[in-house]
């Protein structure tokens, strides 16, 4: 993939509204639009889980498939807390299933065509089992090595063409790869924390925190008269190339742990799916 695709940022503040769009991987018949948006995290009021589960069944994309013309625009309202956005592009017929398949218990706990309480479910399943509590090891250069937390292993993430995505590399000490952060895999739209390699004024600083803030999200005030959404950061991106395109979560624990991810098909006005 060598194409170059545009891209253009804007971030505001924005209070959470549901949007009656749905989307799902599978779904090639739905009609483009020209902007679209999609609600990153739960809409608010949000609903954990008690612990250990907790947030994890709030991370997730709504709509998670969502096709807009070629020059059109995304919205991410991003909701809750501990939230990173990356976008990179993929081969056009890569499914959710191709993805999942490649993160912590992909293929036991994704369900195709999965109702809302099916999906549910999949995630306090998954929690169970993925999750920051769980010591994992892995052989590294012949050295066994430990892992607190099944989100600082090496996942390698591949399209549907079996191309590699997303590397995040082992995160053994918790500080070498903090983020899901890959510029180098695969054309990447946006990455709203991670390094700054291109950092000369204060280098040793970058080096020293490879993670970069996550972004503010909305968060409920149940005392306020009504109950409203606190705000939090809009990110919009407007696509200037065909293709289909990987939204991904940052946070490596909501991403490999728990499959915050969606996708967007960016077509021309001749080829609406």
């Amino acid at each position: 993939m060598t194409r170059t695709t545009g891209i253009v940022v804007g971030a505001a503040l924005a209070i959470a509204v549901s949007f009656p769009m749905t989307g799902r991987a599978d779904d090639k018949e739905k009609n483009a639009v020209q902007n679209a948006t999609v609600h990153f995290g739960q809409p608010q009021p949000q609903t954990p889980d008690p612990n250990p589960v907790g947030a994890a069944v709030t991370h997730f994309l709504m709509p998670n498939d969502v096709t807009i013309h070629k020059g059109g625009t995304v919205t991410f309202v991003v909701n809750g807390g501990g939230h990173g956005i990356t976008i990179h592009e993929v081969a056009k017929k890569t499914t959710r299933a191709d993805i999942a398949e490649d993160l912590c218990d992909g293929n036991n706990n994704e369900t195709a065509d999965a109702t809302v309480a099916q999906e549910i479910t999949d995630r306090r399943a998954r929690a169970a089992v993925c999750n920051g509590a769980v010591r994992e090891t892995a052989v590294i250069n012949g050295v066994v090595v430990s892992f607190l937390g099944s989100q600082n292993l090496d996942y390698m993430i591949t399209d549907g063409k079996g191309n590699l995505v997303i590397e995040p590399g082992f995160n053994a000490d918790g500080a070498i790869n903090p983020r899901l952060d890959d510029p180098d895999n695969s054309p990447r739209l946006l990455a709203t924390s991670g390094a700054s390699p291109g950092d000369t004024a204060n280098p040793a600083a970058i080096a020293g925190n490879r993670a970069g803030a996550f972004l503010t999200g909305t968060a409920f005030n149940p005392t306020a008269t009504p109950p409203v959404a606190a705000p939090g950061n809009r990110i919009q991106v407007k696509f200037l190339s065909t293709g289909r395109y990987l939204v991904i979560c940052m946070n490596r624990a909501h991403s490999l742990n728990d499959h915050m991810f969606g996708f967007v098909n960016v077509v021309d006005d001749g080829e609406d799916k």
